[in-house]
């Protein structure tokens, strides 16, 4: 708690109410930081999961826009190659088909990266921890990993569970 050995501010012993007080400010602030530090990892997680997004939105647009244009010139293009013309429209289809297969395998990909909060799922595991048990260490400070790198303009979390943000990259 906020007191210093169980001794209020004047020296005298602190009143329950005030007990419970220090103790729903406290938990009301760990509450935010929780929250602050799931929005700084969700926020890095919208942006891979947008640029899965923006890939096939891009290629639905690529492949709308040119496709009756392209389709066109490749059927006579194989037409005037000697090959029948429902044939020729069959290929230049099927060659439709496995490019729209890559990006589709490129998305996915970038799709299967995005994972949860794994650190703000690890500190709610600690807090809960500490509230059953305060006076034990929580399980994860044991063996303390080191923080990644934070890309300029990326949160991070401070040494007291606080989120900070920084426009400057960390040394």
């Amino acid at each position: 708690m906020s007191t210093t050995a169980g001794k209020a501010r004047n020296g005298r012993e602190p009143s329950l109410g005030e007990l419970v007080a220090l103790a729903t400010r406290d938990v009301s602030l760990l509450v935010r930081q929780e929250i602050n530090l799931a929005k700084a990892e969700m926020t890095r997680q919208a942006v891979s999961a947008a640029l899965g997004v923006g890939c096939l939105a891009v290629a639905a647009g690529l492949g709308l826009c040119a496709l009756i244009a392209v389709t066109i010139f490749l059927g006579e293009l194989i037409t005037w190659a000697g090959v029948e013309r429902f044939w020729s429209y069959l290929l230049t289809a099927a060659a439709y088909l496995v490019v729209a297969g890559m990006l589709a395998l490129f998305a996915v990909r970038r799709f299967r990266r995005l994972s949860p909060p794994e650190r703000t799922i690890q500190t709610v595991r600690d807090d809960i921890s500490w509230l059953r048990n305060p006076t034990a260490p929580p399980a994860s400070s044991a063996t303390p990993a080191s923080p990644p790198k934070a890309a300029p303009g990326a949160a991070s979390v401070g040494p007291d569970g606080a989120v900070l943000t920084s426009h400057h990259p960390q040394p």
